[in-house]
């Protein structure tokens, strides 16, 4: 249940009523005014936070509401840990029926400028070759996504890697949740969780997944010549 506007809306409600009385409080009981303010101040403070989180989100572009933590490691050691850790723990890698590890789509943009001349030349001579892929013609996804699993509430992680502009750093986020039952139903963290359940899947997926895959690339690291 989305409790952030009843919060706002009875932080309001005591504003009002209380400022009414304000002057009688503070002369009768100065501990009460105290006591109101702050009231007002949690509740408020509280109602808010929850509203921006749960409403707006806290991370830019596609997927706004997704908890990530930066990686010191590549882009191909975060991805090598998460291959490594499904070996030693199958249950990492959900039922075979889920897609582990996806592949980053790319390919060309077939409404640039570029590509529609090239089209047109196709016309004339069937061998005309593709031309050299660059940022007008070519797009490469930003997300790699990779779906683990919690197998003792039978549901899969929704999550996804992308390379920070520093190559040595990469970002790895905590999008959503879903059961096995209904794969295409989302549960999206910071957005569809109360804020001590959301804390909880937080914490929850940080032990299960970041920690240990920030350990196995230290291992690796450490083991390597």
């Amino acid at each position: 249940m989305d409790v952030a506007l009843p919060l706002l809306a009875l932080s309001l409600f005591i504003m009002i009523f209380g400022f009414k009385k304000l002057k009688t409080i503070m002369q009768s009981r100065s501990w009460l005014y105290r006591g109101f303010i702050l009231l007002f101040i949690f509740l408020f403070l509280f109602g808010a936070n929850e509203f921006l989180r749960r409403k707006i989100g806290g991370f830019a572009g596609s997927y706004p509401f997704v908890e990530y933590w930066d990686i010191q490691a590549s882009e191909k050691e975060v991805i090598d840990a998460i291959t490594e850790l499904n070996k030693l723990n199958p249950n990492f890698q959900p039922p075979k029926n889920v897609e582990f590890i996806s592949k980053r789509d790319t390919g060309y943009i077939w409404t640039s400028h570029q590509m529609e001349e090239y089209l047109e030349k196709l016309k004339m001579d069937s061998l005309t070759p593709l031309p050299k892929k660059n940022y007008n013609n070519y797009y490469h996804d930003y997300w790699l996504h990779v779906n683990l699993y919690y197998p003792d509430t039978k549901e899969i992680v929704h999550t996804w890697t992308r390379p920070d502009s520093n190559p040595s750093v990469t970002t790895f986020a905590f999008v959503s949740l879903s059961s096995l039952d209904n794969p295409n139903e989302y549960r999206l963290i910071n957005r569809d969780f109360w804020y001590i359940a959301n804390k909880r899947q937080i914490n929850k997926f940080k032990r299960a997944f970041v920690d240990k895959i920030q350990e196995q690339i230290e291992r690796k690291r450490r083991s390597s010549p």
